[in-house]
């Protein structure tokens, strides 16, 4: 198993959680279980509003400050 993780880049214990997975339900074990992690805690509408904020540049202003302020702090905070 450590010469597994070391040629994939992972813990011997990503190795070994896989291979159980493989041993106990063959390669369908090795599918996504999809539903995992935590959920959005806003809407996807909401979201799509906040990348669009953050990624409009306003009229007369660079994308990026000189000082490496982002100029979209406050109106991102401000979104509710």
């Amino acid at each position: 198993m450590p010469a597994i993780a070391v040629e994939l880049g992972c813990s011997q214990r990503t190795v070994w959680w896989w291979l159980h997975r493989f041993n106990r339900s063959g390669l369908q074990g090795l599918e996504d279980l999809g539903g995992q992690g935590r959920e959005w805690r806003i809407t996807e509408e909401d979201r799509s509003q906040i990348i669009s904020v953050v990624k409009t540049v306003p009229p007369g202003r660079m994308r990026w400050e000189p000082d490496g302020e982002l100029w979209v702090f406050p109106r991102v905070c401000t979104l509710r």
